[in-house]
């Protein structure tokens, strides 16, 4: 049985040495009066690291980062304010379980976040079971804060409660996800993305305004799946009304299956006690041996620009790290190798203020997240470029005729000596 115990008296400097690395869960599983407790008590500890997934919280970005090293696959939410001081740790999101069971990561002191016991006299992980237990399995120390306020979600297994060295218990309001605003631009990418969606695909999605509205503009359709990295709530509407029924979802029929939940109350609420939605990790939600299963995957990523090639850049700009490898070519390559299959990338044509085009000539950085040969379909507000079955030439046309008109005769010059 783990120890119980109260922050009043406790030390981290007791349990933490100079020289560990601490993880605690992402997003809405940041387990808050653990993570704050140990950034106030930073200095006592000695120099140390902290392995951090997506974040919305302000934990780390009011601190001075000089007692510790902040490491992430991706400088995704709040990460992205730490700038120079984030270490990015490239790689498919597919392979962190693993370097954190080999040690290849080593992870020394695990914070995470529960539900109170369930029906089953189980805690539950809450918001997040992606690569939590394969970090608490290698961890030396794992402090669990029991929170009144997490949702008692369906897993893959049940929580081995024997990995738990500490308990503690507490009622606090979690961290919630961001919101996202729909306008005419995301509208219409997803208006035409609508048309291409089939009945029955099982869909993998990320985060954003864009695949808000993609799932939004859905609402007619039957029988669709989600077998995603990420849930928000943009999916409760669409199960409640029976859009999606997860029929076709060969891995487990009649569940919505992600890695990490995200959302507010309307999703601690939905997410309770609720045997039709399971969090697996992401061995199973990413892998490919699993992704090969699901013959209608449709991958809906994101990206900061794509060349005429169709390459993806979804991590920097500017010389600044802003993105993340994630899961985007776990599923991209997964997607688009199956008969049925289809990956997507998303996004508007041009930047926020209109001032630069995100269908380039040449990446602006020598980083490609996702190769060409990956990506199916480029979608933005002004249509749709598919590039399944498309020589270079033809490729590049089809990109350009999806770019903002202004941005034409800058990619007309390239292709105008590119062509092959």
């Amino acid at each position: 049985m783990p120890r119980e115990i109260t922050l009043d008296s406790f030390h981290f400097a007791d349990y933490v040495r100079s020289g560990d690395t601490v993880t605690w869960g992402q997003g809405c599983a940041e387990p808050l009066m653990l993570t704050e407790t140990l950034i106030r008590q930073r200095s006592t500890i000695g120099h140390f690291s902290v392995f951090m997934g997506l974040s919305f919280s302000d934990t780390l970005n009011n601190t001075h980062l000089d007692d510790f090293d902040v490491i992430s696959y991706g400088a995704m939410g709040t990460n992205a304010n730490l700038g120079p001081k984030l270490q990015i740790l490239p790689g498919n999101y597919s392979s962190i379980p693993r370097i954190m069971a080999d040690r290849t990561l080593p992870i020394d002191v695990v914070l995470v976040q529960l539900s109170p016991r369930g029906p089953t006299g189980h805690y539950s992980l809450g918001f997040a079971n992606d690569y939590l237990i394969p970090a608490m399995q290698s961890a030396r120390l794992v402090i669990a804060e029991v929170n009144e306020q997490v949702p008692c979600t369906s897993l893959d297994q049940p929580l081995d409660e024997s990995l738990l060295d500490m308990v503690i218990h507490c009622s606090a309001t979690t961290v919630g996800g961001p919101s996202n605003t729909i306008g005419k631009t995301e509208k219409k990418i997803a208006g035409h993305l609508q048309e291409i969606i089939q009945d029955g695909a099982v869909i993998q999605y990320g985060i954003g305004s864009v695949p808000s509205a993609i799932l939004s503009a859905l609402s007619q359709h039957r029988g669709l799946g989600i077998y995603s990295g990420m849930l928000t709530e943009d999916v409760i509407p669409l199960i409640e009304s029976g859009v999606i029924t997860n029929e076709t979802n060969r891995i487990r029929p009649g569940v919505t299956v992600g890695a990490l939940a995200i959302g507010g109350e309307d999703m601690r609420h939905f997410l309770h006690l609720n045997k039709h939605v399971e969090l697996h990790p992401a061995t199973t939600t990413h892998a490919a041996k699993y992704l090969a299963q699901q013959d209608r995957l449709v991958a809906i990523n994101s990206a900061i620009e794509v060349d005429l090639y169709g390459q993806v850049n979804a991590e920097v700009i500017n010389n600044r790290y802003i993105g993340a490898v994630g899961g985007q070519i776990d599923f991209m390559h997964a997607a688009s190798t199956q008969q049925s299959g289809l990956s997507i990338i998303a996004m508007p044509s041009t930047t926020r203020n209109g001032s630069h085009s995100r269908i380039v000539a040449k990446l602006s950085t020598s980083l490609v997240t996702t190769g060409k040969s990956d990506v199916d379909i480029v979608a933005t507000e002004l249509g749709i470029a598919d590039l399944r079955g498309k020589t270079i030439n033809q490729r590049m046309h089809a990109l350009r005729s999806i770019a903002a008109p202004d941005f034409h005769d800058e990619l007309d010059k390239f292709m105008h000596h590119a062509l092959l």
